[in-house]
Formats: C-alpha cells, structure tokens, sequence
C-alpha cells in the first residue's frame, strides 16, 4: 500500500465523525488511537474544548458544544454530513498518484476539508457551517484530554499505523560561525538563508521518502520553502525570510532506509554546494585569474558537518526523574513507546550533537586567508601576496567593466565566502524557480547575470530610520512630517534615490514622498550633486554622512573602489555644501542601529516536562491540578512545532516590518532582526508578547509559560559586523545566564566604550516614556543620568533609596503644586531599577564578609525575588507597589519595596551556621542594599542609552 494510500484509510478510521461516533455509541476509536492520549479519561464529555497544548489555556468550541449537548436529535444529521465531507476528502488523498501530489494535497488538507465540511453542513440544513467547520478543524483528538488537535494526532497515528517507527534526527553545523563571517547586510543575510536552504534540501529528502507528515520540526505544511517546492506558494517574498532551522526531527515508517537516506542527504547537500561554489567561479570569471585547485573543491564540499542519526520509537529505560513519575501514574495496559518519546528525544538530540562534534572541515594549505572568514585559504592564497592583490585587482576590474561590484577593494575570498558572496544571484534565480536547483553551473551563471537582485538594506539605511529630535521638534510644530511620523533621514535617502534615477532593482516601484517646496529645492540640490555617484555607483547612504565626504578617496573607500573607479563630475565639497543645508533642518543622520537577536527558553525541557507545562490533570477536559508533570508525545510535539512555524512565518516578519526593521532570520523561536534604535526594544518586547499568546482565534502560540531571552546591541554603523554578531550573541547568552526571559542590552560607542544591562520584559513598559519625555522636557535635568555615584553610597537599602531619592529632587526643575508627578517620576525610575538584573561576583561577596562559597545559595536567593517567572501569573510586585513605596519615602518612612523582600530571601541564609538573628539581619541588609545599588546604577545607565537612542515608547 502506498504511503498515500494508509495515510487516506487513517482519516477515515479517526476523522471528527469517528471521534463524534465513539462517544454517541456508533463506533469504536482504534486502541492504538487511544492509546496516544497522554493520559486515560474516563466519562463523558459535557463540553467541547480545545486545551492549549503547552499552557493548558482553554478555548471553547462553543458551536459544536451547543449543537452536540443541546441539540441531541441533530446528532446522527452532522454525523452522515461529516461522514459525506470526509469520504470525499480521503478520495482525494487516496488518488494522490505520486509522493508530490500527496504533498499538495497534505498541505492543503485543513483547506480541502473546511470547504468540504461547509457544504456538507449547508447542504443538512445545519446553521453556522463556516463555524462549525472551523471547530471541527480544531477538534481535540481526544475530547478529554484535549491538549491536541486531531490533525496533529493523524500525521503521528499514519506513520505508526502501518507498523514500528524511528525518530530521525538531521543538524547541520555551524552556524554562528557562518553567518558571522560578514562584511555587509548582504552578507549576514546570504550566511543565514543559505543555512535555511541546505537544511531544506535534507527536509525534502526526508518527506521525499516517509512524507510530509512525518516531519515533526519544522512543521511543513504552509512552510514556504516546501511551498515552493511543490508549487504551491502564492506569497513568493515569504522566501526571503531565512526560517529553516538547523536541526530536524522525524517519525518515520520503520522500513525507510535511514543510512540510505543519510548518504543521499549528504551527498546532496554537499554536491550543491560544490555547483554553488562552481557557479559563482563561472559567473566572476575566475579562471581568467586563477587556477582551480583541489583544495577548494575539498573546502565548499566539506566545511559543513552533516549529521544524520536514528532511534528506534520504542520504550526504553527512564532516567528522568519527571517521565519515570509520569509513566508510573499510567494505568497497566495504557502505557506505549509514544510516551517514552522525551527520554527517546534526548538520547537522539545528544547522540546527533556527538557526532556532529566528530566533523572537521578539510585542513587548510599555509598561505594567505581569505579576508572575510580568516578561516581558509583565499583564492589563489598559495602564492606570493603581491600576485595575490594583483590577481584579485585585475579581477574587480573585470567585473566593474560588466557593471557587477559584489567583490569590494582588497578582498580576496575563499570558496566558500565566494559562494556565500554569489548566493544572493543564486537566490534570485531559485526564488523564481525551485528547480534551478538542478541546473548545471554554467546555465546557472549564464542566468545570474540576468536576475533582479533583492536590495538589502545597509546598517545605515536602517539607523537612519530614526528621527531625529530636530525632526521631532518640526512634526510636534506641524512644520514637516510624513504620513507615518517624523521625518527621517531615511525618507531623504529615499528622496534622493528616486530623484537621481537610480537603478529599477534598488527597491522596486516606490511613490515619490512629498516634503513641501521649500525642503524639497534643498533636496533636489543634494540629489544633482550625488547624480553622478548613485546613477553609475548605485545609492550609499553612507555618503550622508559628512565624515565621509572629506575627499574622493573618503567616497571612494565607501563604495569599496579604488579613486579613479569614481565616475566623473564627484564633488565631495559640493555635496559637503548641498548636504548642510539639509542637515540644518533635520540634524546630523543618526550613526547608530540596533541589532537583535531572540531564542526561545527552555524548549528541551518543555519536551520532558520539567519547564513550562501543566500537571497531567491540567490538560484534561476537567482541568483538575495533580502533582504528575505531563511530558510531550510525538503529538504534542507536533501540535507545539506547528504554533512555531506559525509564529515563524506569519507574526515575526510582520512586527518587525511595522517597526521599520529588517528581518534576517526567523526560525521557530530563533530570531534575529536589524532595526532602528527608537523602535528595537518595542519591537523585542511585541515579539516577546506575541511569543507568549495563547490564542489568536484558532491559531495557538507558545502560551503564557514560555518565554524568550533576546539581547539587543546599539551600536556604530562603521562597527564590523561581524564584531556585532559576535556581542549580540554574548548579549543573548547574558540574557540566558542571567535566569532567562530576559532582554540584555549593550550599547557598544564608537569610542571603545561598552556598557551591559540584564533586564526583565517588564522594564520596557507604559511607564517608561513618562520618565524619558520628563527628561528631554527639562522637567528633569539630563545630569540626572550621570550623576548616581553609587559605588560611594552605603551598602544600605533604605539609605540607597534615600540617596536615589535626593537626587531626583536635587535635578527637579517640578514646582511645589507637582509633588505628585516627581514621585511618579522616582517611582517610574524604581521600576526600571527593580527590573535590573544582578548577580554577584565572589569578589563582591568577599568584600562584604561573606563566604564566596555562598554565592550560588544568595545568587539564587537574589533571583527569587528580581527575576520575573514566565510560568507565574504575575511578578512579585507591581508599578503601583512602587508608587505606594515612593509615596511612603516621600513621608520619610521605609517602604516594603523589592528590597525588603530580598532582605528576607537573603536571610533565610545565614541561619544555620550560628550566625545570630542580629547578625544575619546585618548581613542580609548589607547584601541586598549592594544589589540595589547595582540595579540603581544599571537603570542609569538604562536611561542614558534610552535617551541617546531616541526612545518614545
């Protein structure tokens, strides 16, 4: 029987009307059926609902609750119309013909059956079909226990259904590493989609052989790269977003070949890498220069690790505490091998991380690296430098001549970055036709020089998205602005691309935007003096910046040529002149961006149960609490990585959009984002927010218990980027390390200067613009932010708060009558400062007197109180306890804020090694009077880096 075919015959033996069926008597469910069921209900139901899958969270199914308990009579009615509906859809399925066609239909399935169920209903006479059938498409696989959907359950219950299983695993590695390895935007981006790309040449391997329903993560259906593969994608720019993770997982049929598939998954992998490496060779014309050696063959073919991996679905000894107690709570005879899946999964993630580690990629001959990765060997490196530069010279002259400039003065690139520097013409092609993929090198670089590239926005494009407080000022005057707000340098770089008629491919068709007459003249004379360089060059916003215009060899050095490269009629004095009156009216460009990078906590744990999810009894219709943690099943992992995808693909890219940013990956709770200063930490936290949803109508997110740690670095847009990579992926680690669901922030001054603060979500709030317009106001001066010397204050709580306190006064240009809005002031900054994380060195600890040895006890203690719980309802305080705090300080009393409970938690110890009840008191106030001025210090900093940034929200 054909893959299709048992996949067909599953629908029909537990579709809705087979589930329905069982409980009014007219069918039985297969045991197997119900024996995926995390755990066994007995009863009946006397409601529909649908629990989320991680947060336990219900959703109503009101219309099918309503016709099935209210309407007995109508049962057998919906029953033979839901019957009808799905004997026509399991027709379709059945007469797939071939593995692609089975594909189309599988992803189309929720669609084909919506439409099915729709006229079957109507046709009954059965009121709010559209409804119902939205409900029925939702349905729990089990009404009770609903923590799954029966879709999720079928693509599980085909694969086992035809006999045992495996669970495959697929990583390809690196990545960091990779992707860091970048000069430009271009770069970064080409690093990461071409990740994204390799994984999906294994992912369709895979579904290829045991099919697309045995793909637990990613989750195919809707995902665009699968979409485009069997053409069935209608959004083609869906494909520019890099969402393919590194790592895949599968349960597939146990008579698929997996050391077959593994051998076909590399080969395949490796082969395009070598036509991809081939074909950039082809397209750059490198053999006019060069000699094609081994080595770079050897390098493109065997950079990356390729690991492939199997274990048999089946039950095995328990280790984990939390799934040997689930399992012992199963009754005889309930328990399979889908509930051993956690322990399966872990043994499977750490056996593939093992023998990726195993990889080396091929070791490099001496002689000169590439100056993009410093890894390998630089095309033509074997030989002396001075043919070296000559040869790669002559090369960019070449391509100049033919118009192409992706190869920037005194680079000299390795295979593999020369690859990556291609992938951007590769993409083009492939975006418009999956089976360029087959295609010979030499067709592929004949056409790359035909495509329309995408135009990747630089990181100054991006900072110039910023408005400045001049353009703040004209909007708030009503004196100029845009539709949208303020405006931006970027507007004016907008401006002057369309003005100067610059090439089609920059950014495709864009209206005009309209600034009033007398703005306009002096924009118009910006845009005749950077006629010349942006009609033959193409546009640089990097020339708006005065710095950059000192002398040709300054542009020259932008656009990565050498002087007599630039076109006749540059005038660096004329657009020097032109650009300051622009400047006049607007202020400087903004010179810094932001760039953000976002994961999702503890997914492995989620998994085994020991993080983010409910008891058992939670997920049940009952929703009774029992002290059994619920670990995934192959379903529920299925029904969490379909809400990723959907994540992913769907809500990431259109916050980021709104937020002006530019979005270089998003892959399930993977994200990483370039955006502007102002709107990068709004942006973070809508990300954060949405991560977190339970439902949004029927599409299910991660829910209330997860939560993501993100670091955010603001820094100079002439900083290397991959120096900002590199600090980003620190900042996000910090945010980790410092107890999760946390945003760490660093602002990286082109100076050298380099501050860090860990923080909870819950310091970018409402609050926050209060305080930020009090200060641009004058309302409070701007020392404020630069005079909490904290390091001289006592190490004393109340004494810190009253410190905290005189200084806010002290810089309070408020009247008498205004008492009330400086104590909002001093508590909207004690909210920032209770949302400070801390953590305490041995040092620190030493100084104090106390054992270093305690550190990890007060640490601890410390979190406890500072560290907001994503699987609490709410933190442990509020805004409005701060504000009762300040007014209680203003009163000249002690407040029971944040620090008086960290008094308490540091207390609890130093109780057991004779210390007094006086003493431990001391020590505990010393302790927890040093944090607070650690959080005061660090929300100064806050403060500096939200006023400097532009924050207004």
């Amino acid at each position: 029987m054909k893959l299709w075919e048992t996949y067909a015959h599953a629908f029909l033996e537990v579709a809705p009307s087979k589930i329905l069926g069982a409980l009014n008597g007219k069918n039985e469910l297969p045991d197997l059926w119900k024996r995926l069921s995390s755990s066994p209900a007995e009863g009946e139901p006397d409601r529909f609902i649908f629990r989320h899958p991680i947060s336990g969270k219900e959703k109503p199914l009101e219309k099918l609750t309503s016709l099935w308990f209210n309407s007995r009579g109508r049962r057998e009615t919906l029953l033979g119309a839901l019957e009808k509906a799905e004997k026509k859809v399991a027709e379709e399925l059945e007469s797939a013909g071939s593995m692609e066609e089975f594909a189309k239909l599988w992803n189309g399935l929720p669609e084909m059956l919506r439409k099915a169920y729709e006229e079957e209903l109507e046709s009954a006479g059965i009121e709010n079909a559209p409804l119902l059938a939205e409900e029925l498409l939702h349905f729990p696989a089990d009404p009770l226990v609903p923590d799954h959907d029966w879709l999720s359950r079928l693509d599980v219950y085909a694969v086992l259904r035809a006999g045992g299983a495996k669970l495959v695993r697929f990583k390809l590695s690196p990545v960091q590493g990779f992707i860091g390895n970048a000069r430009s935007e271009r770069d970064l981006w080409a690093g990461s989609h071409m990740l994204s790309l390799l994984t999906y040449l294994a992912v369709s391997k895979l579904w290829r052989a045991a099919g697309p329903n045995a793909l637990i993560f990613p989750h195919l259906r809707g995902q665009p790269f699968f979409e485009h593969e069997i053409g069935e994608l209608k959004k083609k720019d869906s494909l520019d977003v890099a969402n393919m993770p590194n790592k895949v997982l599968a349960i597939v049929p146990w008579d698929v070949d997996v050391e077959k598939l593994a051998g076909e998954i590399e080969d395949g992998i490796r082969d395009f890498m070598e036509r991809l490496f081939n074909s950039a060779w082809e397209f750059y014309g490198l053999t006019g220069s060069f000699e094609k050696e081994e080595i770079y063959g050897k390098t493109v073919r065997g950079y990356f690790s390729i690991t492939v991996e199997e274990v048999p679905l089946s039950e095995v000894e328990v280790i984990e505490v939390n799934l040997r107690k689930y399992l012992e709570s199963l009754p005889d005879g309930f328990e399979s091998e889908v509930h051993h899946y956690p322990e399966l999964f872990s043994i499977l993630d750490q056996l593939t991380d093992f023998k990726s580690a195993e990889h080396f990629p091929p070791e490099q001959p001496l002689g000169h690296k590439c100056t993009l990765c410093g890894e390998n060997l630089a095309i033509g490196g074997g030989g002396d430098f001075s043919t070296l530069r000559e040869k790669w010279d002559s090369l960019r002259e070449r391509l100049r001549d033919r118009g192409i400039y992706d190869i920037k003065d005194k680079e000299h690139l390795c295979p593999l970055c020369l690859s990556k520097r291609f992938y951007p013409r590769f993409y083009a092609l492939w975006k418009e036709d999956y089976r360029v993929l087959g295609r010979d090198c030499r067709t592929i670089a004949k056409e790359a020089g035909k495509v329309e590239l995408r135009r990747f926005a630089s990181v100054s494009e991006v900072a110039m998205r910023r408005p400045t407080e001049k353009a703040w000022e004209l909007f708030e005057r009503n004196e100029l602005k845009t539709e949208s707000g303020p405006v931006t340098w970027y507007d004016v770089f907008e401006y002057l691309v369309l003005h100067t008629g610059s090439r089609d491919e920059w950014r495709g068709k864009r209206e005009k935007p309209s600034f009033g007459v007398e703005f306009e003249k002096h924009l118009m004379e910006l845009a005749s003096a950077l006629m010349p360089l942006f009609k033959h060059l193409g546009p640089n916003s990097e020339v708006l910046y005065a710095e950059n215009l000192s002398s040709k060899v300054s542009i020259a050095k932008v656009y990565g040529v050498k002087e007599e490269h630039l076109p006749a009629g540059v005038s660096p004095g004329g657009i020097k002149d032109s650009l300051s009156e622009v400047v006049g009216k607007l202020g400087e460009p903004p010179k810094y961006y932001a760039l953000l990078k976002m994961d999702g906590d503890n997914m492995g744990k989620v998994i085994s149960g020991s993080k983010g999810v409910k008891s058992v009894g939670e997920y049940t219709l009952a929703g009774r609490k029992n002290d059994v943690p619920r670990p995934a099943t192959p379903m529920v992992h299925v029904a969490i990585t379909r809400s990723l995808s959907n994540f992913a693909v769907h809500f990431v890219p259109e916050i980021v959009g709104k937020r002006k940013g530019e979005l270089l990956y998003a892959g399930g709770d993977d994200v990483m984002a370039l955006a502007p200063t102002h709107s990068v930490f709004t942006l973070a936290k809508e990300i954060w927010e949405t991560f977190r949803e339970d439902w949004k109508d029927f599409t299910y997110l991660q829910g209330g218990t997860r939560s993501m740690s993100a670091g955010v670095l603001i820094t100079h847009y002439k900083e290397p980027l991959y120096v900002a990579v590199k600090r980003v992926g620190e900042l996000e680690h910090m945010a980790k390390e410092s107890g999760r669901n946390a945003l760490a922030i660093g602002y990286l001054k082109h100076s050298g200067s380099y501050y860090r603060v860990a923080v909870n979500w819950g310091a970018i709030d409402g609050n926050l613009p209060h305080l930020l317009d009090a200060i641009r106001s004058g309302k409070l001066s701007r020392k404020l932010v630069y005079e909490f010397d904290t390091a001289t204050w006592p190490n004393e709580p109340l004494a810190v708060l009253n410190l905290v306190k005189y200084e806010f006064e002290r810089h309070s240009h408020y009247s008498r009558d205004e008492k009330e809005e400086l104590q909002e002031r001093l508590a909207e900054f004690l909210w920032l400062a209770r949302n400070v994380r801390v953590v305490l060195s041995a040092e620190e600890l030493e100084e104090l007197g106390v054992n270093p040895e305690k550190g990890g006890e007060i640490n601890e203690a410390i979190r406890k109180v500072i560290v907001d719980d994503p699987e609490k309802d709410e933190p442990m305080d509020s805004f409005e306890d701060i504000l009762k705090g300040v007014g209680v300080l203003f009163d000249h009393g002690e407040p029971k804020l944040w620090s008086s409970s960290l008094v308490k938690k540091i207390k609890c110890k130093f109780g057991k090694e004779g210390t007094t009840a006086k003493e431990a008191e001391e020590m505990a106030r010393s302790i927890a009077g040093l944090v607070l001025k650690k959080q005061v210090a660090g929300a100064a900093v806050l403060l500096k880096v939200f006023l400097e940034a532009g924050v207004r929200e």
